[in-house]
């Protein structure tokens, strides 16, 4: 089954990347749609779809840099961070949506899932400490985030 995780990875990161670039509603709702359709697959437990579905809802949550001189409205995490280099408000995002989507597995396999967890707040701070261009930002964001295809 591991080519469902490669082909789910491909669609994720795709859809991950189309949405920083175009906006809109295609990272909203298709990557926790392909995350939660591939680990369905991966289980053979359907409910995790609608599960997964919820869980990556996530994603939503923002993690713009603070900068109230030109951005009049900020992310929830920059509002409460004030972080302006962005670093720590990546690596909390990064935390969150891992912790949120893939924390449900911490019981089952606490130290994969807890790896899992502080790897992608460690890619989320360092693409933003090295500066590293939009799509390789991106990239390695959601290559983080879809690795749990491979871990279930």
């Amino acid at each position: 089954m591991i080519w469902v995780s490669i082909i789910g990875s491909l669609i994720f990161t795709a859809l991950w990347l189309a949405g920083g670039q175009f906006k809109g509603r295609i990272r909203d709702i298709g990557c926790p749609i392909t995350l939660a359709l591939v680990i369905a697959l991966k289980t053979q437990i359907w409910w995790h779809f609608l599960v997964m579905g919820a869980y990556w809802q996530v994603i939503r949550l923002g993690y713009g840099n603070y900068d109230p001189e030109n951005d009049p409205k900020p992310s929830f995490l920059a509002k409460i961070t004030h972080d302006r280099n962005g670093w720590w408000i990546r690596a909390i995002y990064g935390f969150l949506v891992a912790l949120v989507g893939g924390g449900w597995l911490l019981w089952t396999e606490p130290i994969k899932y807890s790896t899992y967890i502080l790897g992608n707040a460690l890619i989320g701070f360092l693409v933003s400490r090295l500066k590293l261009n939009v799509i390789l930002t991106d990239t390695c964001v959601s290559l983080g985030f879809c690795s749990l295809m491979f871990l279930v």
